[in-house]
């Protein structure tokens, strides 16, 4: 206890090292773990569902994609076999326009889902009560049931919300219940703000193309893991076997539903986050050691005189652990508040991703304070070894002969000085070199327009309601009508309407055959990702037409079947001949209709960091394969994009009130939205970037202010002999250069691994750029010469004859 109180006080009497060292460790500390709860938030923290060790996500696995969906047929299907595992529940996204009496229609996050979802993962409405069977079919499925949110935020959380009446896409639905705020934990589900049932039509329980069911299953008491397994991919198989066409070459799988929140290259990617910011740790460990044991040798006659008065190795030791101790306890409190502070960063961050605002919520449990608490502890064994080191090889004898001079460092402690410098700038290497080549793909990607302009562009959803447009002529009316509607507006250039736009790929790929060739194996056909356009959509969303001609008025659905594909597709397909005039058609199909390839335009890529490669392409007329769900585009000449927003929103609500326009905006700022995540991961590079260089800048200013201190001697000796100011400065900054340059070379070299880390991540990002490469090392070196200035400075002005009278 005696210790604890004389450590304390030491401390205190030094206010000036004690706080720079509490918060270069809580800085240090808190980036680190707040990164660890990035990690407890997405893979540590169980989903809050009852039984939750028995959940599993269901996945179709084809050779593009990993995590895909289903068909309706597929559900149907397995619903009737569902013994062999369990329960299994279906859904799928579906944006509603929801509308109540006297007031306008509004867009809602919505899923149609299986009568049996809730029960499935172990949630009951804290309201009312869940679907029942029945209304899982056309017609009894006009019933709803809201999220938390939903009901607190739209209902003014009103008690006798339930049995009330509203309009889901102009047809009246039933409330029958309210989901539990638990619910809607952010890594599944949180987004959604209205459910339910699927109530599929004839022509949806036949569809085996289109994969957009998600299932996910739970574990009967009776059934392993390994037997669900076993049972799902033999089902899989099986289903593969009937219906070849849709199902060759896929996989059905499962994932326990804990580790299925984050793909593999994401987990990865958090990882490196850790690793990181762990650098940022290191960095400042060094410090500290560095700071300490310039503390120590200070001390030195004091630990020399308790050796000459008897005292133990172990009674010298103490006090230097009782303050690297207190030291990482104080840092690790600080520690607390800094994450403390990220976690409501990451909450504002991620909610600027979602349209209704839904954040990420990280929490400060058990985990993350064990991390913390443990960070606490390697951090004071790592700066508390070093002076504790000095204190064991001091010899009481020569140290008290010299009045305690001479243990200002030894050649060795300056070599162990200059090393901790090199780690420091290393580590800082690797950390700025990342964030540099990070920042540089994001901004490459946001600014890449392959196949199209983003520049005075509007884009928006429409989502027609099948009661409202129950046949392709309502829809095909409504288009028509609209895009005119909208081409007369001032500062209209063009609209258009498609299945999907350019920045989030094209719509689902589809097999197709080639008329006058032999066909192939069924499922082993060509595949081209399918986009429906208007007849200006090439001229509204930029993308240049390479030869022949794109849709007009005259392409109906009476007209015969017209495509335009892609210049890779023409390339990979129609090597050395024209693609016009050729003939294609789906495959897989009941008949075979075939459609003359009339045009070739350029390839489109999406903006996705992830997703990036170019696909055969292929566009028909949308009049040709009506669907109610419509990508509005508008390009504006002589208006600035964000001042047609309000009349575009307001004519197409005119034609119908009950249809709200859903992400209704500017495409640049819709591309911003569509890489947010990886706009946010920039932030925190960049942010351990910085904190980063700036511990390392100032660890090199305090070892060359020490060793200036040591030599001023050797500097008075210098100017006494005729050297020049400059030439003092320019010793300093030479050795500090020095020190850096020897750090930036070990950097680079990590910083490799790092760029190979990103771009498994992130195959779209360019992250192989030596230019910004080199910007980071210059950086680098220029401010560690600016940290070396001010102590070159002073050893610029030190009067020779104080010196030599001082030695």
């Amino acid at each position: 206890m005696n210790d604890l109180r004389l450590t304390i006080k030491s401390l205190g009497r030094t206010p000036g090292f004690t706080l720079i060292a509490i918060i270069t460790l809580g800085l240090g500390i808190g980036a680190n773990t707040s990164m660890f709860s990035v990690l407890n938030g997405y893979m540590l923290r169980p989903a809050p569902y009852t039984d939750a060790n028995r959940l599993d996500r269901i996945y179709r696995a084809t050779q593009r994609d990993s995590r895909g969906g289903f068909s309706p047929a597929d559900y149907l299907d397995l619903r009737s076999e569902m013994s062999g595992y369990g329960e299994i529940a279906a859904y799928t996204t579906s944006d509603m326009s929801l509308a109540e009496p006297g007031k306008p229609a509004e867009m809602a996050d919505g899923l149609r889902v299986s009568a049996n979802l809730f029960s499935t993962l172990g949630t009951r409405p804290t309201l009312g009560r869940s679907f029942r069977p029945d209304e899982e079919t056309l017609g009894n499925h006009h019933v709803l049931i809201i999220s938390h949110r939903y009901w607190q935020n739209h209902f003014g959380a009103d008690p006798h919300i339930i049995g009330r009446t509203v309009r889901i896409d102009g047809e009246p639905h039933e409330i029958v219940g309210v989901l539990p705020a638990s619910f809607s934990d952010w890594r599944h589900l949180s987004w959604v703000d209205v459910f339910r049932p699927f109530g599929f039509d004839e022509k949806e329980t036949r569809d085996r193309n289109s994969t957009r069911l998600r299932f996910v299953g739970r574990r009967s008491t009776t059934v392993s893991r390994g037997q669900a397994e076993a049972f799902i991919a033999n089902f899989g198989r099986r289903l593969a076997r009937d219906f070849p066409a849709a199902n060759a070459e896929t996989t059905w799988r499962t994932v326990a539903i804990d580790d299925s929140f984050l793909p593999k290259d994401a987990r990865g990617i958090i990882g490196m986050l850790i690793g990181l910011s762990g650098f940022v740790v290191v960095i400042a460990c060094s410090n500290l050691a560095n700071l300490l044991l310039a503390r120590t040798m200070a001390r030195a006659r004091e630990f020399a005189v308790r050796s000459a008065l008897g005292a133990s190795r172990s009674q010298v030791l103490r006090p230097l652990f009782l303050e690297s101790l207190l030291l990482a306890l104080a840092g690790g409190i600080c520690a607390v508040f800094v994450a403390l502070w990220t976690f409501d960063w990451f909450a504002v961050a991620s909610a600027a991703d979602n349209y209704n605002g839904v954040g990420v919520a990280f929490t400060l449990d058990w985990r993350v304070l064990g991390w913390a608490f443990a960070a606490c502890l390697f951090t004071a064994l790592a700066f508390g070894v070093a002076p504790a080191h000095f204190a064991l090889r001091l010899d009481p004898n020569s140290t008290l002969k010299s009045g305690g001079r001479g243990t200002t460092g030894d050649r060795g402690h300056r070599r162990f000085r200059h090393v901790l410098i090199v780690g420091q700038f290393a580590l800082a290497m690797v950390l700025l070199a990342g964030a540099a080549l990070f920042v540089h793909g994001l901004h490459e990607i946001n600014n890449r327009r392959h196949g199209w302009q983003s520049d005075h562009l509007v884009t928006g959803t429409v989502v027609l309601p099948t009661t409202t447009y129950p046949s392709d002529k309502k829809i095909t009316d409504f288009q028509r009508l609209a895009l005119e509607r909208l081409e007369a507006l001032p500062g209209v250039a063009s609209a258009s309407a498609s299945y999907s736009m350019p920045f989030f790929g094209l719509s689902e790929a589809r097999k197709y055959l080639i008329e006058g060739r032999e066909a192939p194996q069924p499922g082993h056909e060509p595949a081209a990702a399918i986009n429906g356009a208007s007849p200006r959509y090439f001229e509204t969303v930029g993308t240049r037409l390479l030869s022949g001609r794109a849709f007009n008025e005259g392409d109906t659905a009476t007209s015969p079947r017209v495509f335009v594909i892609n210049e890779a597709m023409a390339r990979g397909l129609f090597a050395g001949e024209s693609p016009l005039g050729r003939r294609i058609a789906q495959a897989g199909g009941k008949s075979v209709e075939w459609g003359e390839i009339v045009g070739v335009v350029g390839d489109v890529e999406s903006v996705f960091a992830d997703r990036i490669a170019v696909t055969y392409q292929v566009y028909q007329p949308v009049a040709q394969e009506p669907r109610p769900y419509n990508e509005i585009a508008v390009r504006t000449a002589g208006a600035a994009p964000s001042a047609v927003v309000d009349g575009i929103r307001s004519t197409l609500m005119s034609l119908d009130a009950d249809l709200p326009v859903r992400r209704l905006e500017t495409a640049q700022a819709r591309i911003v939205r569509a890489n947010y995540q990886e706009g946010v991961l920039s932030s925190i590079l960049s942010s351990l970037a910085v904190l980063g260089l700036g511990l390392a800048s100032l660890g090199v200013y305090g070892v060359i202010a020490r060793t200036v201190a040591q030599r001023t001697g050797e500097f008075g000796i210098r100017l006494a002999l005729g050297a020049q100011t400059r030439d003092i400065i320019s010793l300093v900054l030479v050795s500090g250069a020095k020190l850096a340059l020897v750090g930036c070379a070990i950097g680079v070299v990590g910083s490799f691994g790092v760029a190979r880390l990103l771009a498994s991540g992130f195959p779209g990002m360019q992250m192989s750029n030596v230019p910004v490469l080199i910007g980071a090392t210059v950086l680098l070196i220029a401010i560690a010469q600016i940290a070396c200035y001010i102590p070159a400075r002073y050893a610029s002005r030190i009067s020779p004859t104080e010196a030599l009278r001082a030695e």
